[in-house]
């Protein structure tokens, strides 16, 4: 069942698309940004769904390291800083376009409007949008949105990781807690992100999967915010060789945080939580920790020294 908080943040939003911010001045309750970041979302939702059904999609620049940026996602930054600005928050914003430094105190917001810009403009539902509110340099709140499935997943530190999913066809919302599963074997199932120098684990784990030691590989890219929440879900374990670059605020904090509010972890191959608003190199995530520990040994017997460090 929907709480309160999230009713009132769907029941807002669709009343009004452009509606007012509530304040969150000197709020300390991380239930009340969860409210306002929710509206924010779900405006940052329509508007990628709005650009995404344009004919002839305009407005998209590449970027230095070649990775292509929208129009849409400066909007969605700028939507954002004019939010905090409006009630006097000063909150420092971390975004992917617009930039910002994390501070070692305070509050800030790190936000990536769409992770995944690359399989957003090819039409697929592996993009997300992700924000996480982090306080002397502690993760306490990840949200992970999907615009195309209509689904929003969050945690707060303290807090059940919940996944809610919004009427499309006239059904119910619907909310959902992500946990562990109690009981019941569950087959193995293996989501590597692609990366171009990739193809050791890649075969590792297609040779895994023609013995029957795991039931299925797939590599559909995109977001990786989003595939740590597919991994919170419980069904796959989600394998990434991440850059030897330490990752930012707006990467990987949100999704970590739902993973291991669920129940889950996200670890390096030495089988070490990673520091989620640093980390460089290799890691996996998952519920299970024999299914994440037997991802990393297949990982790490691929992997030269090199690819590891």
């Amino acid at each position: 069942m929907l709480t309160t908080i999230e009713h009132a943040a769907i029941d807002g939003h669709r009343r009004s698309l452009t509606a007012a911010p509530p304040t969150d001045a000197g709020a300390d309750d991380v239930t009340v940004y969860l409210g306002i970041r929710l509206l924010l979302l779900l405006e940052a939702g329509q508007l990628v769904r709005e650009w995404r059904a344009k004919t002839g999609q305009g407005g998209v620049t590449i970027k230095e390291d070649g990775s292509p940026a929208t129009e849409v996602e400066h909007r969605i930054e700028s939507r954002l800083r004019s939010w905090l600005s409006a009630v006097g928050s000063d909150a420092v914003v971390v975004g992917e376009e617009t930039g910002g430094v994390l501070p070692s105190a305070g509050t800030a917001i790190a936000i990536d409007p769409i992770d995944g810009t690359r399989a957003f403009l090819a039409e697929t539902e592996t993009y997300s949008t992700t924000l996480a509110l982090i306080r002397d340099g502690e993760i306490v709140l990840g949200m992970v949105s999907n615009p195309t499935a209509g689904e929003i997943a969050y945690a707060a530190v303290g807090g059940a990781s919940r996944l809610i999913r919004l009427s499309t066809f006239g059904e119910p919302d619907e909310v959902s807690v992500l946990k562990r599963p109690s009981t019941g074997a569950r087959p193995l199932l293996v989501n590597i992100h692609p990366n171009r120098h990739g193809g050791g684990v890649v075969s590792a784990l297609y040779r895994a999967w023609g013995q029957r030691d795991i039931a299925m590989v797939r590599s559909p890219g995109g977001s990786p915010a989003w595939a740590l929440v597919e991994s919170a879900r419980g069904h796959f374990v989600y394998a990434n060789l991440w850059s030897k670059w330490p990752a930012e605020a707006f990467d990987l904090a949100a999704g970590v945080l739902i993973v291991r509010q669920a129940g889950g972890e996200v670890t390096d191959l030495a089988g070490e939580p990673i520091d989620a608003l640093r980390h460089r190199g290799p890691f996996v995530a998952g519920i299970d920790p024999r299914m994440v520990s037997r991802v990393t040994e297949l990982m790490r017997g691929s992997l030269g020294d090199s690819e590891t460090k």
